[in-house]
């Protein structure tokens, strides 16, 4: 399913968008991304592919996998783009984690990857060396 707007599609025309992140890898140009999108029920996070049209003006999404997590308790949120794995930054890490009025989380629930190899979101289960910052931190 492609689209250039995520409310184009109907299913998702009840949802708000909370984040974009893009996803460059070893890449100069961006070829994922991933949408996180909220409504009363669910947060939906979308990993897209991103191409342009056949003009080179527009960009193009397609969903390849979507993740559905219940909407959380309130210090519970869902941070995307700021972990590591082993001190290394990895953008395409999705995790649960608690608030905190720290720069480091201490306290991280789950953890996804989305895997622009598979092109799949997928669980991680050994969260050793997994270490996520706060994006909402100000000193």
């Amino acid at each position: 399913m492609k689209f250039q707007k995520f409310n184009e599609i109907e299913r998702l025309s009840d949802y708000t968008k909370i984040s974009d992140t893009t996803v460059y890898g070893d890449n100069s140009k961006p070829k994922h991304g991933i949408l996180h999108l909220r409504d009363k029920k669910n947060n939906l996070i979308i990993f897209k592919s991103i191409t342009l049209d056949s003009k080179n003006e527009n960009r193009l999404f397609k969903i390849l996998d979507t993740l559905i997590i219940p909407n959380l308790n309130k210090p519970e949120l869902i941070t995307i783009g700021y972990c590591q794995i082993n001190q290394n930054n990895d953008e395409n890490l999705i995790a649960i984690v608690d608030k905190t009025d720290s720069l480091k989380i201490q306290n991280i629930r789950k953890v996804w990857t989305a895997n622009t190899i598979t092109n799949k979101i997928e669980v991680v289960n050994n969260l050793n060396g997994i270490n996520c910052f706060n994006e909402w931190f100000s000193e």
